[in-house]
């Protein structure tokens, strides 16, 4: 039977205060990159990250009660986070997506594992977490703005008539763009095609616009 006797000792509540500062600190650095990540529309959110942080903060707390327990615990989280993050990997035709997701989730595991650590590691997962924001947001818009077509992008476009899918496909490939997926996201009130676009497509919206039975093209935030 487990022994309650010294569970409202000093050092007992001062070790529960101390472990749970750093779940609080594991879920306000999971929920920080959550948020960008639920801002793109992805699978993985708020939530997901959230919770992966704090999951890994409190084994990692609790492998420490353990005799050579931390090791093998250690090893199994990096484990179970990897299947994890897989089920964020979505195939779509010769489109992978979901890889940016699954390696934040990864991510955010090694910062809730420093979180765990204490000490020096604290400022450490602080600053992982300022390093996994700039990396998921101002890289990608660096990359963006200098290579404008390398990443595929979602373009929203609105139809009176399923006819016209051929002219809006058409008018892409007449902006210079290449249309590599497309599905429809919406059937009333009219026809919304998601249509994955790669390559520069300054000119798109513009050409689409003019285009018969078009009541709206947008691209997906």
């Amino acid at each position: 039977m487990p022994d309650y006797s010294g569970l409202f000792e000093k050092e007992t509540l001062l070790t529960a205060v101390d472990v749970l500062f750093r779940l609080v600190l594991a879920i306000v650095l999971g929920g920080v990159v959550g948020m960008e990540r639920e801002a793109h529309g992805r699978p993985a959110g708020v939530r997901t990250h959230m919770l992966v942080c704090i999951g890994v903060v409190l084994f990692a707390e609790v492998s420490r009660f353990w005799e050579g327990g931390e090791a093998r615990i250690v090893a199994n989280i990096v484990t179970g986070i990897g299947f994890l993050g897989a089920g964020t990997i979505i195939r779509m035709g010769v489109e992978v997506r979901g890889l940016t997701t699954s390696a934040s989730i990864w991510a955010v595991a090694a910062v809730g594992m420093a979180v765990a650590a204490g000490g020096a590691m604290i400022w450490a997962a602080i600053g992982a977490t300022i390093l996994i924001l700039i990396t998921l947001s101002v890289v990608n818009k660096l990359e963006l703005s200098i290579l404008p077509g390398i990443h595929p992008r979602e373009l929203l476009v609105t139809l009176d008539a399923r006819e016209r899918v051929v002219d809006v496909l058409m008018a892409i490939e007449k902006s210079g763009a290449h249309a590599i997926g497309v599905r429809v996201a919406r059937m009333e009130p009219g026809i919304e095609l998601a249509v994955e676009v790669r390559g520069k497509a300054d000119s798109l919206l513009t050409i689409l616009s003019e285009v018969p039975g078009v009541s709206s093209a947008k691209w997906q935030q």
